[in-house]
């Protein structure tokens, strides 16, 4: 049995009947215009009295005593409330400013791939995903700010494009929720969610600008260059405030070929030629594609009064891959292209109950496959009350996606679905918190999904706080796995696939069980999970399965996604990290996963069964940083052969020339590690590279 991994397939029109565009905004309105007596809270910090308040302080008068200052970081993604990190009833990671300026941070898989749990999937031409806990990482859903970002079915089968939206410059902290966690997010929250915080609109005059370069020593081309733009302040005191960010990167292929200049020969050892007949060289090829990407985002608050917030935002965004392949016998020159703009309407409020939020936020799409296009609509509101020992969360949101292409019959595909949650945190006891929560999806073509969780924490004596949850989780087939009106191609060009209207959801069942002790210069936790997934969509093709038709246009066989597999991923975290004074901090975390084909009884294909990470940081001066690091990827299956083990290692260093001048440097993958020489590799990591930045603030 091959590895379980979901292809998406073209689109078709539904049956159910479809709402127009201007009804769609009608209902955004709606909701937009209602009393704001709902709330995502990522704005106001609970009551002095809540859990997260207390642990705070706690933590504070430790430190104190201690004459070293940590608090633990705040957290939104895991309740919609805030909680420090140790105490929210989740697995959360937390990935800071500061992590994010130690080295160069291409995207979202360089900013939280040391993080445990976390392993990099990907496609062709050097395009990652990332997957929580062994799960496919469409079962990662991606949000910024708790809005979610969706390019999934406008985009060619293993984008990468909703994964380098945000400029570094603009982030405040990415926050990695491992678990199934549709009880509050609905489909896509299977195995676990990434929420990228960007920094708050501020009071007064701040911004900055960074720059990066990089170019690998090995191979050809590759160089990179990167920069991220921050700017915000008050357009009229305490009334109206502005927040500009921006982002351009620019990355030539790159090619690993240690051969460069020799002919790329065909089946029959032939030279390989474009159509003006020229020879295709291995030094042509990329193993990691070009890009060019560049982003640009204005956001406005309007402040009538202290309680009150509007916000209005809009962003614009231009992402282009370049490079030639040649792949399973077919060459081919790559130029995807898609353009995206999104808007952002919302109001919060600060009442003597709580606080609320309502918002409504579109995204439109335009990709150059086919001359697609996407539009995405989501109408959404929520409230936090605290209500004694509860804390109350409710809230509701409606979502449509519009998919358009001169490709299908009726010109287009569409899909609703509207959902209603509820949350309640209990302080049951003083040291003993219990989260109850539920959401119920009423989707346009599979009805109705109820999606429970519940969780406890507990810290039966100061600094060891003990979690033990389970949650539930479900994925609607897309679009495109679902529609007969059109087909990609796959097998390396030897067969299509078309969709199966005929799919059933996928869910899941995650349990998990945790010790976290916390100390103010040292730390250690543990957990243990469990996730049983059934309905795994996957697309049998190939030897031994018979196709379901012929293309007539190419010949190729046909194929369809089916609902075919059950799955266990069950597996160990721990980390640990140790300070000593405020110079040298020692950090490592170990990630064990048995991942297994139920149906079959064999393990599942491209997930390790160790990952390893450490990093150590140096503060030799006041103005002066320092890192090494290294990550371990145990052996794993490739289809049905073992790919070896192999480690990463990097250095850098940054320094700061004065209060708001920096500069930074150093060289990753030391060892220059090679996963292209071999095949049955996930993907290709780039060769030794060697970095250099600046930076600036006021």
């Amino acid at each position: 049995m091959r590895a379980v991994h979901r292809d998406d397939v073209s689109p078709r029109p539904f049956r159910a009947p479809r709402l127009s565009v201007t009804w769609k905004w009608v209902g955004s309105a709606l909701l937009l215009t209602m009393t704001p007596a709902w709330a995502q809270d990522a704005a106001t910090p609970p009551p002095p009295d809540s859990t997260a308040a207390e642990h705070q302080a706690e933590q504070a008068e430790a430190a104190l005593e201690d004459n070293i200052f940590q608090m633990a970081p705040v957290v939104v993604t895991a309740t919609r409330t805030e909680q420090d990190v140790t105490s929210a009833p989740a697995s959360v990671t937390v990935v800071t400013q500061e992590d994010l300026k130690r080295a160069p941070v291409g995207d979202l898989t360089d900013a939280i791939r040391l993080a445990p749990g976390i392993s990099l999937t990907a496609g062709s031409q050097g395009r990652r995903g990332i997957s929580i806990r062994g799960m496919d990482s469409s079962y990662t859903l991606i949000l910024v700010d708790g809005k979610r970002v969706n390019s999934l079915e406008a985009v060619f089968r293993h984008n990468d494009f909703d994964i380098g939206l945000i400029p570094t410059e603009g982030i405040e902290r990415i926050e990695v929720v491992r678990g199934a966690m549709s009880s509050l997010y609905g489909s896509e929250a299977l195995g676990g969610v990434i929420n990228i915080i960007t920094k708050p609109i501020a009071p007064k005059w701040t911004g900055g600008i960074d720059l990066k370069a990089q170019t690998p020593t090995v191979g050809a081309n590759g160089e990179e260059l990167r920069s991220s733009v921050f700017l915000s302040g008050p357009l009229i005191e305490d009334t109206l405030s502005m927040k500009i960010t921006g982002g351009f990167n620019h990355r030539q292929a790159w090619n690993g070929a240690r051969n460069p200049g020799s002919p790329v020969l065909n089946a029959d050892g032939a030279p390989v030629t474009r159509e003006d007949g020229s020879i295709v060289n291995h030094g042509d090829l990329a193993t990691l594609e070009g890009r060019n990407d560049h982003n640009g985002r204005l956001s406005l608050n309007w402040t009538p009064t202290a309680q009150q917030t509007i916000t209005a935002e809009y962003g614009r965004a231009y992402q282009n891959r370049i490079g030639e392949y040649y792949i399973g016998g077919s060459y081919g020159d790559a130029d995807a292209v898609v353009h995206r703009n999104d808007a952002v309407l919302g109001h919060k409020g600060k009442w003597d109950w709580g606080n609320s939020e309502v918002r409504g936020y579109w995204e439109g799409l335009e990709s150059g496959v086919d001359g697609l296009t996407q539009d995405n609509i989501v109408a959404e509101a929520n409230a936090t009350a605290y209500l004694g020992i509860n804390t109350l969360t409710v809230g509701g949101e409606a979502r449509w996606i519009d998919l358009k292409s001169d490709e299908f019959t009726s010109g287009a595909a569409s899909v609703h679905q509207q959902a209603i949650y509820a949350q309640d945190e209990l302080a049951l006891m003083d040291k003993l918190t219990l989260l109850l929560g539920a959401r119920l999806d009423n989707h346009e073509n599979f009805g109705l999904h109820f999606t429970p969780r519940a969780y406890a924490v507990y810290s039966p004596i100061n600094h060891l706080t003990v979690k033990a949850g389970v949650g539930t989780g479900f994925k609607a087939p897309t679009l495109r796995q679902m529609s007969t009106e059109s087909l990609v191609t796959s097998c390396r060009g030897r067969c299509g696939i078309i969709g199966n209207p005929d799919l059933d959801p996928e869910k899941s069942t995650n349990f998990e069980v945790s010790a976290n002790w916390t100390m103010t210069s040292w730390a250690l936790s543990a957990t243990v999970f469990q996730n049983n997934i059934r309905n795994l969509i996957d697309t049998p093709r190939g030897t031994g399965v018979e196709p379901v038709g012929t293309d007539p246009a190419t010949g190729l066989p046909l194929y369809v996604p089916r609902n075919v597999n059950r799955a266990r991923l069950r597996g160990v975290e721990a980390t640990a990290s140790k300070a000593f004074g405020n110079v040298v901090r020692l950090s490592a975390n170990y990630t064990f996963l048995e991942s297994r084909d139920l149906e079959n009884d064999v393990q599942l294909a491209y997930r390790p069964k160790h990952t390893l990470n450490g990093q150590i940081d140096l503060t030799p001066v006041d103005k002066l940083k320092a890192f090494v690091r290294g990550q371990y990827i145990g052996p794993q299956l490739s289809g049905t052969e073992e790919v070896e083990s192999y480690a990463l290692f990097d250095a850098g260093a940054s320094y700061d020339i004065g209060k708001n001048f920096g500069v930074n440097a150093g060289v990753l993958n030391i060892a220059n590690t090679r996963t292209e020489d071999e095949e049955g590799y996930v993907f290709q990591e780039r060769g030794r590279t060697i970095y250099a930045g600046v930076n600036a603030r006021f």
